[in-house]
């Protein structure tokens, strides 16, 4: 009987031990999953399928595009972008440091037209305003005679260099040397007449102020196309290291790419039936197996929207160092291990069969 009482007394007791471990007892639980070492903010150059220049500047940590230009040519335009010579000599660019040149061959040829038309109407207005002679008609009338001879053989001059072009003869940039000759020399004759003109006709007072109006609209637009040509100088927007050159992705010409790597991040994909057991300011530990190192970081945010990785869905969770990250490189993969906290037995189990029944 009394052996009896203690074999029953030992079993009550492991029990109750049993059901005080289940019930109390907490064990760590733990996420995995693998990430990609990325900066904190990146600047990438780039050019479409269809010719459209893309500067976009962002921002990893927030998953935002704090910065993002668009420079369309028209069709035909003969656009081209240049970058820096000895660009690649360093790997690091600074704030404000020019990069390249967009080139456009309409932009150029407008401002060209605009500040010829601007001179026509100047000396409109000059003559308009001045007595007339006909020692000056004379005179106005030879430079007339003269402008247009000019314009004439540079036409030919022109169309010869055109021919040329066309069989890759010669070059863009002479070609368009020569263009734009003509277009001086087109407006020389237009000029020339205007003054000629002006000197036998005279003008009315209503005349004098359409030129100053004209004037004043041609000096707005001109204002306008110089802008727009000194935009066409690209500036860095941070300082950085630069992270990749010349590549083509997806159709898209990608020249240059600059990352702040004053601070990296690692963005890593949870599935979404874990996303629940991970939460911002857990910790996670990530393994650089290249270089066998070990580092600690922290979740920092998590998306609220889900994408599908190998036919499953995950959610992008990111994350920041908590030390010194000097040694890892922009996208380096890594294998992360996230703290969730710890968890029962009870719950352990059963988030262990939840992995199962998802796999």
């Amino acid at each position: 009987m009394k052996k009896l009482f203690i074999r029953t007394s030992v079993i009550a007791g492991i029990i109750i031990i049993l059901i005080l471990l289940v019930c109390f007892v907490r064990i760590p639980y733990y996420v995995h999953s693998r990430g990609i070492v990325m900066p904190v903010k990146e600047w990438v150059l780039k050019k479409d399928a269809k010719g459209t220049f893309i500067s976009v500047f962002k921002n990893n940590l927030t998953n935002s595009a704090t910065q993002y230009t668009v420079t369309q040519f028209q069709r035909g335009d003969l656009a081209q972008f240049q970058l820096k010579e000895n660009l690649f000599d360093s790997d690091r660019v600074f704030l404000g440091d020019t990069i390249g040149l967009i080139s456009s061959t309409e932009e150029e040829k407008r401002y060209v037209e605009l500040m010829a038309e601007l001179q026509v109407q100047r000396s409109l207005l000059k003559v308009y305003t001045s007595g007339e002679k006909p020692e000056k008609i004379r005179m106005a009338y030879e430079s007339m005679v003269k402008a247009e001879q000019e314009y004439n053989t540079q036409k030919q001059l022109t169309e010869r260099q055109e021919v040329l072009f066309d069989k890759e003869y010669i070059s863009v940039e002479e070609y368009e040397l020569s263009y734009n000759e003509l277009l001086v020399k087109k407006q020389d004759v237009n000029v020339a007449k205007a003054n000629y003109e002006a000197l036998i006709t005279g003008a009315k007072q209503e005349e004098i102020d359409y030129i100053n109006a004209s004037i004043h609209a041609l000096e707005m637009q001109i204002e306008q196309a110089e802008k727009r040509l000194s935009s066409y100088y690209v500036t860095s927007p941070i300082d950085g290291r630069i992270v990749g050159q010349h590549t083509i992705i997806d159709n898209e010409d990608i020249f240059l790419t600059v990352a702040d790597c004053s601070q990296l991040l690692v963005v890593l994909p949870v599935e979404i039936y874990k996303l629940p057991y991970v939460d911002n300011d857990h910790e996670l530990v990530l393994t650089a197996n290249t270089i066998g190192s070990t580092y600690n970081a922290r979740i920092a945010s998590i998306d609220n929207s889900v994408q599908m990785l190998g036919q499953r869905q995950n959610v992008f969770i990111t994350a920041i160092f908590n030390h010194d990250s000097s040694d890892l490189l922009s996208g380096m993969i890594m294998d992360a291990t996230i703290d969730a906290g710890l968890v029962t037995i009870p719950e352990y189990i059963r988030r262990l069969f939840r992995v199962v029944k998802s796999n």
